[in-house]
C-alpha cells in the first residue's frame, strides 16, 4: 500500500484537478476504509463531496474526543486493541506519520504553525534539520495566536525549561534556542481590545542568513475565541507577506498534515495564489526525552476528522456542485 497523496498547491494550471484527485483517493483509499470499517461502518456507494460530508458526519459521531477543548485534554477515546492497532497501522498511508522530506531544494518561506508549548521546541528543531540537509529559504516565519497555555502546558514548560506562559512566549524561546542569539528585534504590532484581536511580529535580519520572524495574528471572532489556522494564514498572506514571498514550505506536528495541508491549500494557494507544501516534523527533532509528545490512537482519530473536514471544505471550493446528499 503506497502513501497516499495530501493536498499541494504549485500554482500551475492543473493544480485544481489533481488536489481534487489527491482528495477522492485520499477519501475513498482501503486504509481509510480500513480504519472506518473498525468502527462497524463500511464507506458508503457515494464519491466525492457526498463520500467526505459522510466521513465528516461519520467522524463527527465516533472521533470526536475534544468536545471543542484544546488539544491537550481530549477525553479517553475508550478504543479497542483491534481499533488501535488499525489505527496505527494505517496511519503513514493517510499521511499522519512519516511526511517529513519536502519535494523541493529551495522555497521563499519556511513556515512553522503554532501549538502546544512542545511545537516552540520541536518545530525550530526541525527547520534547522532541513537547513542543515540543503534546504535554502529567505524566511523563517513561526506563526501562531495569542493563546494562554493551560496549567499542564505551563508544568511541561516548566519541566522543559521554557521561560514562558503563554504561545507567542513559546515560539519566541524556541526561536532563539535554536537560531539564536537573535539579537534585538524589528517590532510591528496593533493593539485590539483584547489580545484575541491584537497582532504582533518580531523580525531578526541576518546577514547571508534567512531572516526569522514570529508573528501572532489576531482571531477572526476575537470575542470568542484565538486565532485559529486559518486565521493565521489569512493574516501573513493579506497583512504581513512580502512580494517576494510566493512558495510556502509549512512545518507542522506530523498527525496536523492532512489537515493544515488542506486548509493552506485553501488559503495561501486559492485565496492568494501561493505554492505551498506542508511537512511533518521528524522524530529526531521531536525527542524530549521522557518529556515526549505520545501520539495514541485517540490522537490519530481526532486529527482524522479534522483532516475530513478540511478536505470537504477543500473539495467544494475546487468544485461547487449540488448540495451534497444527507445521511
Amino acid at each position: 500500500m503506497l502513501a497516499l497523496a495530501l493536498p499541494s498547491w504549485s500554482g500551475s494550471p492543473g493544480d485544481a484537478q489533481r488536489v481534487l484527485t489527491s482528495i477522492d483517493a485520499w477519501s475513498g483509499s482501503s486504509a481509510l476504509a480500513a480504519v472506518v470499517a473498525a468502527f462497524g461502518h463500511s464507506l458508503p456507494e457515494r464519491a466525492g463531496a457526498d463520500r467526505l460530508k459522510w466521513l465528516d458526519d461519520f467522524a463527527a459521531a465516533h472521533w470526536d474526543f475534544r468536545h471543542g477543548r484544546e488539544r491537550d485534554s481530549i477525553s479517553h477515546g475508550g478504543l479497542t486493541s483491534t481499533q488501535t492497532d488499525i489505527v496505527f497501522e494505517r496511519a503513514r498511508y493517510l499521511g499522519l506519520t512519516g511526511r517529513e522530506t519536502p519535494t523541493k531544494r529551495r522555497y521563499d518561506t519556511v513556515i512553522m504553525t503554532g501549538g502546544m508549548v512542545r511545537a516552540g521546541i520541536v518545530k525550530p528543531r526541525f527547520v534547522a534539520e532541513l537547513l542543515e540537509g540543503g534546504l535554502e529559504c529567505d524566511h523563517i516565519l513561526f506563526l501562531g495566536g495569542f493563546r494562554p497555555f493551560s496549567p499542564g502546558e505551563t508544568t511541561l514548560a516548566e519541566a522543559l525549561g521554557i521561560d514562558a506562559d503563554d504561545e507567542f512566549d513559546a515560539m519566541l524561546f524556541g526561536l532563539e534556542q535554536t537560531f539564536g542569539p537573535l539579537g534585538e528585534p524589528e517590532v510591528s504590532d496593533g493593539q485590539g481590545d483584547t489580545p484575541q484581536s491584537s497582532w504582533r511580529q518580531l523580525s531578526w535580519r541576518r546577514q547571508k542568513l534567512p531572516r526569522v520572524s514570529v508573528l501572532v495574528a489576531p482571531s477572526s471572532d476575537p470575542d470568542h475565541r484565538r486565532a485559529n489556522s486559518a486565521d493565521t494564514y489569512r493574516f501573513w498572506a493579506g497583512e504581513r507577506r512580502t512580494v517576494a514571498e510566493r512558495s510556502v514550505l509549512q512545518v507542522t506536528t506530523p498527525i496536523y498534515v492532512p489537515y493544515q495541508s488542506a486548509v493552506a491549500v485553501g488559503i495561501l494557494g486559492l485565496d492568494h495564489g501561493l505554492a505551498v507544501e506542508t511537512v511533518g516534523t521528524s522524530a529526531t527533532a521531536g525527542d524530549l526525552g521522557e518529556f515526549s509528545q505520545p501520539f495514541l490512537a485517540k490522537h490519530h482519530l481526532q486529527e482524522l476528522r479534522a483532516a475530513i473536514g478540511a478536505m470537504l471544505v477543500l473539495r467544494r471550493r475546487l468544485a461547487p456542485g449540488p448540495p451534497s446528499i444527507e445521511g
